[in-house]
């Protein structure tokens, strides 16, 4: 009863206060994360805004520039050019003409109808095919064409379409008004009159229902404004070429300076909006969202009560497991004590669910004392002695003790130089507790399954090992590192050049690829090449751009984007390669000094490897070995292996100096490859052996 009595008296003294503060702090938490968050998600709609309108704009230039290439095919196909022109007899031109007409509306959806006109012959429509003046099916098409309209240049109008034949493909109805998008190309007489010529008109309508297929709602928002503040785009057709005034919100939204940006308006009524609106700068086009706000807020502050009431739950949630949890937490095996088991084979897979699918690197560590008698070093002091090398930190790391003079240490991160640590752990234990340090180390990774056989296969190894020798550094397998190759299809060489930053390549590349995108003759193949090419050229060489002063990476994205034909293209693409020229002559000498510290640092990284030599650096660097040998040479007035021997001669004073080790340890730790050539060599740099040395610095 006594021990019941102190168990209450805990809950009610201890816990009970911890959990209100921690209750009341989660739902401030809360509310604030909640506040925040609102704000945040007005951003990201702001952004998503933008983002659709700034897509939306490449439509409807895509649309603009689209129709002047295929009005030009139009006035080149002979059938047309027949009409226009009047080269044949009216019967005989009219042949193929409408064939020709419907075809090209078919085929582009946006289109709503073509019309011809020769002084001779008189209208020809893709709706009725030979019209009179007086009976034209285009109500508003005389009156357009009386204000003489220029060539290739975009109109908005309205008009009723009456009379006509109706396309399955492209349904329209009789009298009812139609928004259109006019272009033309028309050509005149000496006074001045209308002689033949093409109209292309473009459905607005159908321009909307393109857009809204996807997200209809959204499309219920939009709206676009000319340059002269007329609606030309809206979601209500009758709004089409009325002024802006007409409407409060869009009457503010036009005076705003700022190419692009979103504000929060009030109407007339006093209801807010959320306005984003994106300017076309060639087509001096506004694009415009509107959205209540009402839309916005109430989700928000649903968001916000939602977060409270899951934070509270989670609390409450939180509380009672942790009641439960201190019942239980000392019977727990500790996360070191269950990987311990599990590696003698004492427990299961199932005791280490955080680590399932997991794979490691495994080293073994042997301590051994020179002097039996005397253990200089405890337990804990390895440990901090050893984080001096390895990354320990519980979780993704571990080094464990699973017996005495035996640790084992488990890692799921990946150690380049983990090697080269190990022996360097193993010559200072060695000089400062005077311990014969034996590692035996997997070179592959180990999945967690494995790691009970792999474990055991590596213990029986380095107790056979030690046996013989103490105090090692060594593998207890090979791996095969494996070359993984990428490529970006059709364009890799330009890719290849970019990420070699060579000049010569990437010109050649680039002819190369425009010539078999010139084989192709492929319009829409073109333009999936300029966007594909100038997003990936962008994230290719993003830092040369950034570099130079001439044009930015969203500069020259644009004008990549607005390449109207091969040429174009080829010139903007042929302008990067004055950048990589530029950024070359800037940073070449920037990038050897940088290159010749990484080979520094990695002399010192490997100091102790026994393959450490010129070719080792020239792979580690990636480069060939000529070169290497070359720009070290030229940077510091030595050859690489002069350089390298060197340090090494360094590295064996000091620990002549401040080790009790032998020459031939020494020499055997720093890779020479017998104790004469060592004393050789130390005796030409420094002008007197090995032990010369040792005894000189002594006496000092």
């Amino acid at each position: 009863m006594r021990k019941q009595s102190v168990t209450r008296s805990w809950l009610l003294k201890i816990f009970i206060p911890i959990i209100s503060i921690v209750l009341v702090a989660m739902i401030s938490l809360a509310l604030v994360f909640s506040t925040l968050f609102t704000d945040v998600a007005q951003s990201i709609i702001v952004d998503d805004f933008l983002a659709s309108l700034r897509m939306i704009s490449t439509y409807y230039r895509q649309m603009r520039f689209s129709t002047v290439p295929i009005i030009d095919d139009l006035s080149d196909a002979t059938e047309i050019r027949n009409y226009l022109l009047a080269n044949v007899p009216k019967e005989q031109a009219t042949l193929g003409v409408y064939a020709r007409l419907e075809n090209t509306v078919a085929r582009n959806s946006y289109i709503h109808s073509i019309y011809l006109y020769n002084q001779n012959y008189g209208f020809f429509s893709s709706l009725n095919g030979v019209e009179s003046s007086d009976q034209i099916s285009d109500s508003t098409l005389l009156s357009f064409l009386a204000q003489q309209p220029r060539n290739k240049h975009l109109y908005q109008r309205q008009s009723i379409f009456s009379n006509k034949t109706i396309p399955l493909s492209l349904p329209r109805y009789d009298d009812v008004p139609t928004n259109l998008y006019s272009i033309c190309n028309l050509s005149y007489d000496e006074q001045g009159g209308l002689r033949s010529g093409i109209v292309m008109n473009l459905s607005e309508t159908a321009a909307r229902n393109i857009l809204a297929s996807d997200d209809s709602d959204t499309m219920k928002n939009f709206y676009m404004i000319d340059e002269d503040f007329f609606i030309i785009s809206h979601p209500d057709p009758k709004q089409f070429g009325q002024r802006v005034t007409s409407q409060s919100l869009l009457g503010q939204i036009v005076l705003f300076p700022e190419s692009s940006g979103a504000e929060v308006l009030s109407d007339n009524n006093g209801d807010d909006f959320l306005a984003c609106w994106y300017d076309v700068g060639e087509m001096n086009w506004r694009l415009i969202y509107i959205l209540p706000m009402v839309y916005l807020s109430e989700p928000l502050v649903a968001l916000r009560w939602n977060l409270v009431l899951v934070f509270l739950g989670l609390a409450i949630l939180a509380s009672l497991l942790l009641v439960w949890e201190t019942r239980r937490v000392n019977n727990q095996l500790t996360r070191e004590k269950r990987f311990i088991d599990f590696l003698k084979g004492i427990v299961g897979i199932e005791c280490l669910p955080l680590y399932h699918g997991s794979s490691f690197q495994l080293i073994l560590f042997h301590r051994q004392p020179v002097d039996r008698k005397e253990v200089t070093c405890d337990k804990e002091q390895f440990l901090a002695f050893a984080s001096q090398y390895f990354t320990i930190n519980g979780k993704q790391t571990l080094l464990l003790q699973v017996e005495r003079g035996l640790f084992v240490y488990l890692t799921l991160q990946d150690s380049s130089n983990i090697i080269s640590q190990c022996k360097k752990m193993r010559i200072d234990m060695s000089d400062r507790y005077s311990e014969n340090l034996s590692i035996l180390y997997s070179q592959a990774r180990i999945g967690l399954e494995d790691l009970p056989q792999t474990y055991a296969e590596m213990h029986h190894s380095l107790r056979t090992q030690i046996l013989v020798h103490a105090g090692f550094v060594r593998p207890i397998e090979q791996t095969n590192n494996k070359e993984v190759n990428l490529f970006l299809g059709e364009t890799a060489e330009v890719s290849k050049a970019l990420m070699q930053k060579s000049c010569e390549a990437y010109k050649e590349a680039v002819q190369l690829m425009m010539s078999s995108l010139k084989s192709q003759d492929d319009y829409e193949l073109f333009g999936a090449m300029k966007l594909y090419l100038s997003y990936s050229i962008v994230g290719l060489i993003g830092d040369i751009f950034e570099a130079s002063e001439d044009i930015t990476a969203q500069e020259w994205k644009l004008l990549t984007l607005s390449s109207r034909n091969y040429d174009e293209l080829q010139e903007g693409l042929l302008r990067v390669e004055q950048l990589l020229l530029d950024y070359k002559q800037q940073y070449s000498k920037r990038h050897n000094l940088e290159l010749i510290q990484s080979m520094k640092d990695l002399v010192a990284e490997h100091l102790y490897d026994v393959n450490l030599s010129s070719t080792f650096i020239a792979d580690k660097v990636e480069l060939s070995l000529g070169y290497t040998r070359n720009v070290f040479k030229a940077s510091e007035h030595m050859s690489l292996n002069d350089y390298i021997g060197a340090k090494r001669i360094e590295e064996a004073c000091h620990l002549l100096t401040s080790t009790k080790q032998s020459i031939n340890s020494i020499r055997e730790s720093l890779g020479f490859s017998n104790t004469s050539y060592f004393c050789t060599y130390f005796k030409k740099i420094k002008g007197m052996s090995p032990s010369e040395f040792r005894r000189k610095q002594r006496v000092e």
